[in-house]
């Protein structure tokens, strides 16, 4: 009579249980990139607004001149103090989000809190456009997604 030792788990059931467990993982990531490129639209939506409103609170406090320029090709956009020259901020864009070209590149934030200029910028996401759209009067701008 042979008596089997039952210690352990074959390397066949091990194996099973992996290629199981990797299935429910694959298809658990798949669910969650629209989840993924949803918070990262969020997430940048929240700190442009953030940047700007940093950017017209610093000029408004030292009572000084910035300009904003935003560089589509880069996928960037800068900050410059015009008194100090002084870069003030200077954020890269996420590489899911593409800049395109918009009704002005660039715009000045006066010491009483005031932009020169008025416009349109279009951000391209997921096939999904963004503008950011700059009011005349008190610096006031607005996100709205196409």
């Amino acid at each position: 009579m042979i008596i089997k030792d039952n210690r352990g788990f074959t390397l066949i059931e091990v194996l099973v249980v992996l290629i199981v467990l990797s299935i429910f993982i694959g298809l658990g990531f798949t669910r969650m990139k629209p989840i993924w490129r949803s918070l990262e639209k969020g997430m940048f939506i929240s700190q442009m607004e953030a940047d700007l409103y940093f950017v017209q609170a610093y000029a408004v406090n030292r009572h000084e001149s910035v300009v904003v320029q935003f560089y589509p090709f880069n996928d960037r956009y800068i900050a410059t103090s015009v008194t100090s020259n002084s870069k003030i901020l200077d954020r890269t864009l996420p590489t899911s989000i593409d800049m395109m070209n918009g009704s002005f590149t660039s715009y000045t934030i006066t010491p009483d809190g005031n932009i020169n200029k008025f416009g349109t910028l279009k951000f391209k996401h997921s096939e999904k456009e963004l503008k950011l759209i700059f009011n005349i009067g008190r610096g006031r701008f607005r996100i709205e997604e196409q």
